[in-house]
């Protein structure tokens, strides 16, 4: 009789255990909350920008280390200053954008998704933003490219990238999809920064936003023909 009892109690805890269990379990989930693509967007954005800046630092530091070296070396060789003078000028001359730029690089179409939505979706998830298009921008400037287009509109420091309805804004001209983005660098690296694993570009496939980078050994991107 004894032993009855103790397996009635084990059989009781064991059923309250397993509901107990069961209501966790449905708390845990009720609790997970949809994480929208606008919300993604929003964190990469401001992380990209950061981490941009940083390199971007980095990389004006070394640049005017290299520069004083290399002035101070042209003193000692007095005729050589003249030179480094005048590829200093054309280097701000192709950084300001006042020149065409040729070379290797790639040429990227970004395109909305085709997609059917999935239920409770937000529409905008398969549509391209101008926060898209200036991530890939930030990427493609942190792999190394030396210059960018946006639809033959050249990419300047100051240029400002901006939704407009259904179109983008560049340099203050409306644009529409596609968009065809052209950067001069390493074809590889620059191709590796959209496509490879955990990459914005990589992020903006999965929710199906069409994207194909083309490796070029010849790239054209223009000066910039607006007003400073």
């Amino acid at each position: 009789m004894k032993k009855k009892y103790i397996k009635l109690n084990i059989f009781v805890l064991t059923t309250i255990l397993g509901i107990l269990v069961s209501f966790q379990v449905k708390s845990i989930n009720n609790n997970q909350e949809y994480v929208s693509l606008d919300e993604i967007r929003d964190y990469k954005q401001n992380l990209e920008k950061e981490k941009a800046e940083i390199a971007q630092l980095n990389t004006s530091i070394e640049d005017y280390k290299n520069k004083i070296e290399q002035f101070r070396l042209s003193k000692i060789r007095d005729g050589d200053i003249t030179k480094l003078l005048k590829e200093e000028i054309k280097e701000y001359k192709t950084i300001s954008g006042f020149t065409d730029v040729y070379g290797p690089g790639v040429i990227i179409i970004m395109d909305d998704a085709t997609r059917e939505l999935y239920e409770g979706e937000n529409p905008n998830d398969v549509l391209v933003h101008d926060v898209d298009v200036l991530n890939i921008v930030n990427d493609l400037k942190a792999a190394g490219a030396e210059a960018i287009s946006i639809n033959g509109q050249r990419v300047l420091s100051n240029s400002e990238i901006d939704c407009s309805g259904y179109t983008i804004k560049i340099n203050g001209k409306e644009y529409g999809h596609p968009f065809i983005i052209k950067a001069i660098g390493e074809p590889q690296h620059l191709e590796a920064a959209i496509n490879a694993p955990m990459t914005y570009g990589y992020m903006l496939k999965t929710y199906g936003i069409f994207i194909e980078v083309n490796p070029s050994t010849y790239v054209k991107v223009p000066k910039y023909d607006g007003t400073y």
